[in-house]
């Protein structure tokens, strides 16, 4: 039943006020109902403080949701009276509190107490709730905590790109997010032309100006940076099956020159650096799907290569963690299962020129992949959906994937570069900027 004063029986009551946050009591589940020793010697105790969820995004809701929360208590005496719950800021200041009255407790020393959390999600910060009951003897429980953190949305819209391109290749240089390349996205033709054009992308102004053209139109490249250059290598050109060029492009003079040919053609592989040498896994070959390993040396402008992987794969993913190569994804035309895209995983070491599985991961091609604080985090692509928004990390140590928030738009190619603590995802013609840090997920 509900109390006209506002005092709260064993029956569910809503608790709501303005405050950022609050617990309201709900109910009591009794799981002894035998008559305690009401000597009013004994405190209660609570453990086990519990709910969900702990984080949100500001203004999810609306502005306001309710969390369920829960906590165990037990009390000797039979008498548990109040229950209190403080919400602290982050300074440690207490910003709401509530004192919750139970009545219809003599006799039940044990049990559940489930409330809800009515939460104001138009401020971000973290906030600590504090909880403790207290008996009618004025006897005090143990005091328990949990952590509720209101997040700003991790996704972000800047400026479009000024060329809308598909299977382009990107790189950063110095603050600089340089985007190359690519098909044609707008052009009305099928295939879609591949271009020279390099469009540069400042994301301290948020602002993008054009580049030197490549001196080879090509899509489907790889983009790497060692030394403060950039190398654009292979790729798919008019109306070709697949390209051997490389092309180093010095931001310093701002200028293009061909370096040593790959020694086969490819377009569509994946692409990491480790130790001033730049990987190229996969892709596909004139009329093959490739599953070889090429390794170039700006240094020695030479190509040697490694073991091949144990799996053939047509737009993969590829980066350097802990002094590996790890390779995802992509597509192979022989394998069957889940259409012929790939979420398998291999990673490769440089030192024994050998290659081992790894945990899968979603199936998908055309991802972008990029490294932040050991992860590995890829964004979009495609499979037999033509155009993903999944988000997720790959954690090399724990050989193990973490979902991520989604992005606000469906990318079927996909690139992304991290500056700072801020990853830039580029897509067609979208620029997504990406906070991990604010990611609840």
């Amino acid at each position: 039943m509900y109390l006209s004063d506002g005092k709260m029986a064993l029956v569910p009551k809503m608790i709501i006020f303005s405050s950022i946050m609050m617990l309201g009591i709900i109910s009591i589940i009794a799981t002894d109902g035998n008559g305690g020793n009401n000597g009013g010697g004994l405190a209660p105790t609570i453990s086990a403080l519990s709910f969900n969820p702990t984080a949100v995004y500001v203004n999810d809701g609306g502005g306001q949701i309710i969390v369920n929360g829960s906590i165990n208590f037990s009390d000797p005496d039979g008498d548990l009276s109040t229950v209190t719950i403080n919400i602290m800021d982050a300074a440690g200041t207490i910003v709401a509190t509530e004192v919750n009255t139970i009545i219809g407790m003599t006799g039940v020393t044990s049990g559940i107490i489930q409330g809800t959390v009515t939460v104001s999600t138009t401020t971000a910060g973290y906030f600590t709730v504090q909880i403790f009951a207290t008996d009618n003897h004025s006897l005090r429980s143990n005091q328990l905590e949990g952590t509720f953190r209101i997040a700003e949305f991790p996704w972000v819209a800047k400026s479009p790109m000024p060329t809308p391109r598909l299977k382009f290749a990107a790189a950063n240089i110095g603050g600089l997010i340089y985007v190359i390349g690519g098909q044609d996205a707008s052009a009305l033709i099928t295939p879609k032309p591949p271009m020279t054009t390099m469009e540069i992308y400042n994301p301290t102004n948020d602002s993008w100006s054009t580049g030197p053209s490549m001196l080879v139109a090509l899509s489907g490249s790889m983009a790497a940076v060692v030394n403060g250059k950039l190398y654009i290598i292979g790729g798919q050109p008019d109306g070709g099956l697949a390209s051997d060029a490389v092309q180093e492009y010095d931001p310093a003079l701002q200028t293009w020159s061909m370096k040593t040919s790959m020694p086969d053609a490819c377009h569509s592989a994946a692409v990491a650096t480790h130790n001033g040498l730049i990987y190229v896994a996969g892709g596909q070959g004139p009329g093959v799907d490739l599953n070889s390993l090429l390794w170039f040396s700006p240094a020695t402008d030479s190509w040697s290569a490694g073991s091949p992987m144990h799996q053939s794969r047509i737009d993969p993913a590829a980066a350097d963690i802990d002094g590996r190569i790890i390779v995802y994804g992509g597509y192979d035309s022989t394998h069957i299962p889940d259409g012929g895209y790939l979420g398998s995983v291999e990673s490769y070491d440089p030192v024994m020129d050998t290659w081992s599985a790894r945990t899968s991961g979603s199936p998908r091609r055309d991802v972008g992949v990029t490294i932040f604080n050991g992860l590995m985090y890829t964004f979009g692509g495609n499979n037999v959906e033509r155009a993903l928004d999944w988000v997720q990390a790959y954690d090399n140590a724990a050989d193990a994937w973490l979902n991520k928030t989604s992005m606000p738009v469906r990318l079927g190619y996909a690139r992304a570069e991290v500056i700072n603590d801020k990853i830039f995802v580029f897509g067609t013609d979208e620029t997504l900027e990406y906070t991990p840090s604010n990611d609840i997920m």
